[in-house]
């Protein structure tokens, strides 16, 4: 008897960098740089794009945002923005001094600013720097996006009271965007019966969007990114393809576990703008049965029989759609889960 197992919420420990302490004019020897340990959680199955090396990796640059207040929330306070836009710079992974941790990592900003001894400080990173326009609103961050770049948009918010300490900050970096694909399988496994893509579009979805975040937070983690903080902009189609000849054209497989997204033809992963879907919001696609001459369907992606996550993309979300071919049609299931958490089907676990 197959025996399945469930794991939720995989997470994998802190992965610790730091920056390295400079001697500036001006400033003693015991003072200490403001320092950065960004980390993302990394799952282990491909119902979700998990890459630590996404962000993790050599090269990579963020843009960090740092706010020191003073008197927080008196009618005195007063506040200085210590960092804007900043270029945070991964240098070595994993870090030299830890190589046995394969997403450690060493990461560091030029010119370095110095902790105070005082005040509270409120720090934004966002990955990767340059994806649009990122602007500063009071205490907001304003970060414009194009799914067309097909990027992954992170956003970390930190906060700290000097009096806590002067260890790195760590930056824990939450997807933005809405992770979204399609995959196509055949409900027989008889040779006989051969299905190819043979193009694929998806059409009006919002294009691009502005992300605004509140940065002045003592619990970030209070204040998740939600549908609300994205502004979304016109909606346009996206992600068109179609195979020109017979061989640009694309094998459908019968997934032998319905359930694993490996055994399908993957059209993905698209990073799209958070959005309400509308009834105008579909898939189009054509499709070769026995290479006789394409069929296009056109398949609406909002209201599936009050299926979850249907309704909306939310942020930090994930949505596969399962389409299944048969001789009289096709079936469509749609599944949506968490981007920090990932779901494990397995045959067997040793601990």
């Amino acid at each position: 008897m197959r025996i399945r197992h469930f794991i939720l919420s995989l997470l994998v420990p802190a992965l610790l960098c730091s920056c390295g302490k400079e001697t500036v004019p001006g400033r003693q020897d015991g003072e200490m740089p403001i320092g950065f340990a960004p980390t993302v959680t990394v799952g282990t199955k491909a119902v979700k794009p998990d890459n630590p090396t996404v962000l993790i990796a050599e090269g990579n640059k963020a843009a960090i945002f740092g706010d020191r207040v003073l008197n927080l929330g008196l009618p005195s306070e007063t506040s200085e923005r210590i960092l804007n836009n900043r270029e945070l710079i991964c240098d070595a992974v994993p870090d030299p001094a830890t190589p046995g941790l394969l997403y450690s990592s060493v990461w560091s900003y030029s010119p370095l600013e110095y902790w105070e001894d005082t005040g509270d400080y409120f720090f934004a990173g966002v990955f990767p720097h340059g994806i649009g326009e990122m602007t500063r609103d009071n205490a907001f961050l304003n970060v414009t996006y194009l799914a067309g770049n097909n990027a992954d948009l992170m956003v970390a918010r930190a906060y700290r009271n000097v009096g806590e300490g002067k260890a790195p900050v760590n930056l824990s970096f939450k997807h933005a965007t809405s992770a979204v694909r399609f995959l196509f399988g055949k409900a027989s496994d008889a040779p006989a019966d051969n299905y190819s893509l043979t193009s694929f579009k998806l059409e009006s979805l919002v294009a691009g969007g502005t992300l605004k975040v509140q940065m002045r937070l003592t619990d970030p983690s209070s204040n998740p990114i939600t549908l609300s903080n994205w502004k979304p902009g016109t909606t346009s189609d996206l992600a068109s393809w179609t195979a020109v000849t017979e061989d640009q054209r694309k094998p459908v497989p019968h997934p032998a576990d319905a359930d694993d997204p490996d055994g399908y033809l993957e059209m993905g992963w698209y990073y799209m703008v958070p959005q309400t879907l509308t009834a105008l919001s579909q898939v189009r696609f054509s499709v070769a049965y026995n290479d006789e001459t394409p069929v296009e369907t056109v398949l609406s992606i909002s209201d599936r029989d009050g299926l979850v996550g249907l309704d909306d993309w939310q942020p930090n979300c994930v949505y596969n759609y399962y389409i299944t071919l048969t001789q009289s049609g096709l079936d469509l299931t749609v599944k949506a889960i968490p981007w920090d958490e990932v779901q494990v089907i397995t045959d067997e676990i040793t601990f």
